[in-house]
């Protein structure tokens, strides 16, 4: 006898965001010396970092595919200061996009920059600027 669904399914919050890695270590230490995210724990073949609002963790693959696709999805970090963001990358030595407009709304620029991890997974930063601080 199967149970029978009494209220509807509501999924709105997201608990884990996984990325294969080929090596979780290696990948914890590029995560927290370019962009500053410690790991909350690290063990062979699976790691979590230290987000907010979700945890972003690292899964040790063999299979790790060596170049994801342009379609693959993002891992987007939102900055409160998306120009100083993008600076301090290019001075760790992290390879980005140019700034870009992604979006526009209420006298607003959604600017963002995007860049790979050690595999080759999709990352960006994002932030907002006022549409008269936004030079195209």
């Amino acid at each position: 006898m199967s149970a029978t669904l009494t209220q509807k399914l509501t999924l709105t919050k997201v608990g884990y965001l996984i990325v294969y890695v080929a090596d979780v270590e290696k990948s914890a230490a590029w995560y927290k010396e370019k962009l500053g995210i410690p790991a909350r724990h690290v063990e062979k073949g699976w790691g979590e970092l230290e987000t907010q609002g979700f945890t972003l963790a690292l899964h040790g693959s063999e299979k790790a595919p060596a170049k994801l696709p342009e379609t693959a999805p993002t891992v987007v970090f939102s900055v409160s200061d998306v120009r100083g963001a993008h600076a301090a990358l290019a001075a760790a030595g992290v390879k980005t996009s140019e700034l870009h407009a992604v979006c526009e709304f209420d006298g607003k620029v959604g600017v963002s920059a995007d860049f790979t991890d050690l595999d080759g997974n999709r990352l960006s930063v994002y932030g907002l600027l006022a549409a008269a601080d936004w030079k195209k």
